[in-house]
């Protein structure tokens, strides 16, 4: 008598059954690290941008101003500008960030560096980087937030955590 080999209907069945329990358990977990990678990821950016904006202010030896472009400006998540005082030149333009898993205010709406490097209002702004959409803001961690701060010199500063 020939036997047939393979699996049963049954036992497919039941492997399915398991995936997609696992799968089922693993979303949550999987949303929350995407939501913590929209968050670095948009604080590495802002990061970089302020640096760069504070080399041309050197380079250039002019002012150079970082505006929000979003309703309200401290919105930065709508985007910003980088643009250079003596001749209004857009140097960067960085558009709306379409991420809803991502929080994205500034305590003020431009920071301005002058010719050497120095922010001219440092001690007063902050970038708070923030997952949002389906978070209860109780079960956000502070290893998922983001805090982008200019030091006296106009270096900024990023760190995990609320700003403070």
């Amino acid at each position: 008598m020939n036997r047939a080999r393979g699996f049963t209907l049954v036992e497919m069945m039941v492997v399915v059954f398991i995936i997609a329990i696992l799968a089922v358990m693993g979303f949550p977990a999987m949303n929350r690290m995407m939501s913590t990678a929209a968050v670095r990821s948009t604080s590495y950016d802002l990061f970089a941008d302020l640096v760069y904006a504070r080399s041309e202010a050197i380079t250039r030896g002019t002012n150079v101003t970082v505006t929000g472009t979003g309703s309200p400006a401290t919105n930065w998540k709508k985007g910003y500008r980088i643009t250079e005082a003596a001749g209004g030149t857009t140097l960067r333009e960085v558009s709306e960030r379409t991420d809803d898993r991502i929080s994205f205010t500034a305590s003020q709406d431009s920071v301005t560096f002058d010719r050497s490097g120095r922010a001219q209002n440092a001690a007063a702004v902050s970038f708070a980087i923030t997952p949002s959409g389906d978070y209860d803001t109780h079960t956000i961690q502070p290893h998922q937030q983001r805090c982008v701060k200019l030091d006296p010199s106009g270096r900024p500063r990023s760190n995990e955590g609320v700003c403070t």
